[in-house]
């Protein structure tokens, strides 16, 4: 995982403004973000959201209007259509494990499986392969559920979103709130987002709150894989793996070609993404592109880390391992 410098403002210390302050505008493009003042939100859980992530919506929307004219031609796709995991599987008990659990868990209940119900064929490799492909085709469960062990039995294990120790939680509830907060921060960074972005210009935004909105957690009890996109949209603090998998998911949510990677820098393990374009693909690496002078990171006109292209990843010594 790569380490950068981070700022030491708060996202919550921006001053509020009812449009985002624009600076330093190109004479082509005024990028605007709108807040009401006096906003109504329908619960809770909206106005937390908005509390949460409207700061670095604004830096975001200022950051915007320093973009010059280039642009690349993302790709879009049909995260339908991609290729599924569950299909790959071998055996057909495993695509009934797997449809099973997605199931239960995506309810917020209950599954086990017990040896004693599988006479005769190898329970673990068959809920393991299972419960693997689940993990890749659908990440968000992972936020909050996995599988357990206990002797002949293999059932789910439910904890809090950020949890990396996956410490067991039985307050269904509380952690069904801190996934409607996630979803909910997700929504609110695309109800804000600027009108009438290309492709190029939606991964800029969403690099740029992402950035905005986070420092890096430089803690020592952190697992890279376990790190994931909640606690870069909730928590404000997070490390590669958290970065890339919330880029990710706000690809996903515009139909933007994206994929999430890991493999190695010269520094350590690490995690970033991979666009597709019409001229072949880019590479966005947030993660060491959040830094104090993220304004002024730039290189032949664009962002540092972001849109890099092949010659420029190798350049930087990245080993891609995965990515999906």
């Amino acid at each position: 995982m790569l380490r950068t410098s981070q700022n030491d403002t708060p996202v919550s210390d921006v001053e509020p403004a009812i449009e985002a302050e624009i600076a330093d505008l190109t004479p082509s493009k005024r990028f605007s973000a709108k807040f009401e003042d006096d906003e109504v939100f329908l619960d809770e859980t909206k106005r937390k959201a908005a509390e949460r992530i409207d700061p670095a919506i604004r830096k975001a929307v200022e950051l915007m209007n320093t973009l010059g004219d280039e642009s690349i031609p993302i790709s879009c796709c049909d995260y339908d259509a991609r290729p599924k995991q569950r299909d790959l599987l071998k055996y057909p008990q495993s695509k009934e494990i797997y449809d099973h659990v997605l199931a239960k868990v995506s309810a917020f209940e209950d599954y086990s499986f017990h040896e004693k119900d599988y006479p005769g064929e190898d329970l673990f490799n068959l809920f393991v392969s299972a419960t693997d492909a689940l993990r890749i085709d659908h990440t968000e469960l992972f936020l909050y559920c996995d599988g357990k062990i206990d002797g002949a039995e293999y059932r789910s294990c439910y904890f809090m979103p950020g949890d990396w120790l996956n410490n067991p939680c039985d307050d269904r509830e509380a952690i069904r709130a801190e996934v409607e907060l996630c979803n909910a921060v997700v929504d609110r960074i695309l109800e804000k987002m600027p009108d009438n972005l290309s492709g190029y210009e939606k991964c800029c935004y969403f690099a740029f709150v992402l950035a905005a909105a986070n420092e890096y957690d430089h803690s020592e009890d952190i697992f890279l894989y376990d790190y994931q996109a909640y606690s870069a949209f909730v928590k404000g603090k997070a490390i590669c793996s958290g970065y890339a998998q919330a880029f990710y998911r706000l690809c996903r949510e515009e139909g933007i070609s994206c994929w999430y990677c890991r493999g190695t820098t010269p520094q350590d393990r690490h995690a970033w993404n991979m666009l597709d374009t019409d001229e072949g693909v880019v590479y966005m690496d947030i993660t060491w592109y959040d830094t104090e002078t993220i304004a002024d990171d730039y290189r032949d006109g664009k962002e540092q880390y972001l849109f890099m292209t092949q010659e420029d990843f190798d350049y930087y010594g990245y080993v891609q391992e995965s990515c999906q």
